[in-house]
């Protein structure tokens, strides 16, 4: 089974995916919630360990040297899926969305766009692996969402680019750390980085040129590179990336989190009503307290 647009070997691992998501979302529905936590928290381990010892659980890695860049986050998804483990214990919610909505998204481009093996047979362990590694990272993402394991806050939304941002500076350390073990390549480091080019850090991907026009419309041209100078490494999409992930970021939040966004605009559209009309109220964000002096009865007592 050859892998190509539209063909039953492009559209199998999908439905696979699919039925795996929505399978584990209906089994474990109903189920109580420390059920759910470690139902994915299993997910994320065998995802985690896979990734980390590729070499000993993937038949065509073995008697590779170990350790690899491939063993690291040596890009968004690797980077994503050692993260996992970590977002799901911590008290962050603004993480947590950020791995609701990059990594579900991060999962499920790559079944859509497996440009890796196009032309490629479907039966080889090196797809098998693509496809198990991105599956599992689409099910520990979409499914603590679905389940409500933690909640959506729309005032997370402005969050979202920064998080990136920091997740593409991890990967730029992890190919520095494996540049100076001598690991992924020789020469300068920004020459190595430069060819690998994770998530177009250093320069435009050559597969999606179509979309390099609207980038450079939005981006200063002091970071836009040309002929005469390169590209300033993720600065040079930074502007509209940013202002992509707030509009759709906020959209989303606000429709998952409809009462608390209804709740605060109504606060926040009395209080500009009452800043300009009337007495100047506390804002619904405001760390003001309002003191009130307590109020005693003063009575007579009847003498004996």
């Amino acid at each position: 089974m050859i892998i190509r647009y539209g063909s039953f070997a492009y559209f199998l691992p999908m439905l696979v995916a699919a039925a795996a998501v929505a399978g584990l979302y209906f089994a474990m529905r109903k189920r109580s919630a420390r059920a759910k936590s470690a139902a994915v928290a299993l997910l994320a381990a065998v995802n985690l360990i896979q990734h980390l010892f590729k070499q000993f659980v993937w038949p065509h890695y073995f008697g590779d040297a170990f350790p690899a860049t491939i063993n690291t986050a040596y890009n968004m998804c690797a980077a994503l899926i050692i993260v996992t483990p970590f977002v799901l214990v911590s008290k962050s919610t603004a993480w947590k969305q950020f791995m609701a909505y990059v990594g579900t998204a991060a999962g499920a481009l790559t079944f859509v766009l497996p440009y890796w093996y196009i032309g490629q047979t479907l039966w080889q362990w090196d797809a098998l692996r693509y496809y198990v590694c991105h599956g599992l990272l689409l099910c520990t993402s979409l499914l603590p969402a679905l389940w409500g394991l933690h909640k959506i806050s729309w005032r997370d939304f402005y969050k979202l680019p920064f998080i990136f941002f920091f997740m593409q500076i991890l990967i730029a350390f992890d190919h520095l750390v494996c540049w100076t073990l001598g690991v992924n390549g020789e020469g300068e480091f920004f020459d190595v980085l430069y060819e690998a080019n994770p998530l177009w850090m250093m320069h435009p991907g050559e597969n999606f040129a179509f979309v390099i026009p609207l980038i450079d419309a939005l981006t200063p041209d002091i970071f836009f590179g040309d002929g005469s100078r390169p590209y300033v490494p993720i600065l040079w999409y930074a502007v509209p990336l940013t202002l992509a992930m707030w509009v759709l970021a906020f959209a989303l939040d606000a429709a998952a989190d409809r009462r608390r966004f209804v709740s605060d605009m109504r606060l926040f559209a009395g209080a500009v009503r009452a800043k300009f009309f009337g007495v100047a109220p506390v804002l619904p964000f405001s760390r003001r307290v309002k003191y009130r002096l307590p109020k005693f009865r003063c009575g007579r007592r009847k003498r004996r």
